[in-house]
Formats: C-alpha cells, structure tokens, sequence
C-alpha cells in the first residue's frame, strides 16, 4: 500500500505558497514555513499555526517539502535538501531534474494567478502532477485530488506549453488592461467604463470560441480606425496595437477562416 502525504513543510512565503499553505491545511499537517523573507514566512506560519523555521538547516521530519520561490532558485534550494527528504515545486516552466539523485522529486503545479490579498477557491485550480518517480507521482496526484476536481498527469513539455499559454491569456491581457487604464487616466477618463466590457469578454472566451468571439476594427480589417487609434497612442503603445492589430488582421484575412 502507498503511504499517503500527510505533512509538508513549504520553503517560501509567496504568493503561491500562501494560497497552498492555507488549503492544505485543513486537510493535513503544516510542520513549519521558511524563506529567504523571514518576515513574509513568519507572518504566515503564524496565520497557518505552524513553526516558522529560520533555516534550511533546521527542516522537521515530514512525508513531502513544497518548493515555492522563484524559477531561478528551485535547483539550488533543492540541492541543499537532504536526500532522504521528498522534495516537489511549483513552477510551471522548470522541466524536472531526470537526473536528480532523490528518489522521490516532482512537479505540483497549480495553474492559477495567485495574490495573497485576494481568496480563491483552489477546488477549480487544475493541478498538473509530474515525477520520475511512479509511486510518488500516485501519492501526489491523491493530495492534489483533495484541494480539487480537476488534476493532470503532465510530462515536462506538455507542462511548458501549458504555462506559455497561461501567460497569453493571463499576463499579457492583464498588462494590456495596465496599459489601457493607464490611457484612461492619462486621458482623465473613468476607468470604470470598460469594467463591464473587462468581464463580458472574460465570459465569452470561456462560453465561445476565442476565434469566434473576436470583434473590433482589426477583425474587420478597419485601416481608417486603426490609423486613427495608432494617431493617439505614444510609442510603446502604439508598436504593441500595431503587432496584434497585424496578427488579428491576417488570422481573419486567411480565406478559409472568413466569415
């Protein structure tokens, strides 16, 4: 029979790391918070009601160790871990070390944005599970299967792809609201106008098609409103309209995907 994760210790105090630390919580057993932002590990160790650990060097015995920091530190903070320890992390980029001597090492990704001032119900979080290791692969897709419904075995590019996706649909769209409300403002215009428009576009990527749902001047191939719009806009702004209004323009332009 597999032995079942039931206490993590999370090396991290992010973000990710907050959102994960309270969920697993309620179903098993925090042994203690680290990172390099003491006063970020302490004042979640002490929401959580967990030891806040002060280094790396004083890890408490526990069935699995939660890698939560940047991209660029997980192979280092993994290598200072002791071997018999059970080490996953959470990035959606890092392909896994197949080389790793740890015996049990993987991926416990949860596609989500996280901010740590803003609840989330983590039961609709996909999770994306991976390891070199079959056992430890079974134990971790049964943990992420008491946080949510929707949990994936995932190999390392398929991972990679997935995450790339993410950052068209999450991080560039948030920065081009960025860049938009900045406009606004610049403008003394009331962001508030384009709220509504904001949450009936999110909708309908999600209940249509997004080649279906595309609107606009660039949809329509509109060089008059273009040129005008690009009239408006300062440089930076205005390369960024001209890419994507070029990108749309030719997708819809395609013969075969014409209306």
């Amino acid at each position: 029979m597999e032995n079942k994760i039931e206490s993590v210790v999370f090396i991290g105090a992010g973000n990710v790391a907050t959102h994960l630390a309270k969920a697993l919580s309620k179903i098993i057993t925090i042994k203690g918070i680290t990172s390099k932002n003491k006063e970020s590990a302490i004042l979640l160790s002490s929401k959580i009601g967990c030891k806040f650990i002060e280094s790396l060097d004083e890890l408490p015995i526990c069935d699995l160790v939660i890698i939560c920091t940047n991209d660029e530190s997980i192979a280092s903070i993994e290598n200072k871990i002791p071997l018999n320890y059970n080490v996953v992390y959470t990035s959606g980029s890092i392909e896994i070390n197949s080389t790793s001597n740890r015996d049990k090492y993987g991926v416990f990704y949860p596609l989500q944005t996280f901010s740590k001032e803003r609840e989330l119900d983590i039961s609709n979080v996909p999770f994306l599970i991976e390891s070199t290791n079959p056992e430890f692969s079974n134990q971790l897709f049964e943990l992420a299967s008491k946080l949510s419904t929707q949990v994936s075995f995932t190999s390392s590019i398929e991972r990679k792809r997935i995450h790339l996706s993410a950052v068209f649909v999450n991080n560039f769209s948030n920065h081009l609201a960025f860049l938009a409300k900045e406009f606004m403002e610049e403008n003394e215009l009331n962001w508030d106008y384009l709220k509504p428009l904001i949450k009936e576009t999110s909708d309908k990527i999600i209940s249509t098609e997004p080649f279906d749902s595309q609107t606009g001047p660039a949809r329509r191939n509109d060089q008059i409103i273009i040129n005008e719009h690009l009239n408006l806009l300062n440089d930076n702004s205005k390369e960024i309209y001209k890419i994507i209004s070029e990108s749309i323009s030719k997708k819809y332009l395609n013969p075969g995907k014409n209306d």
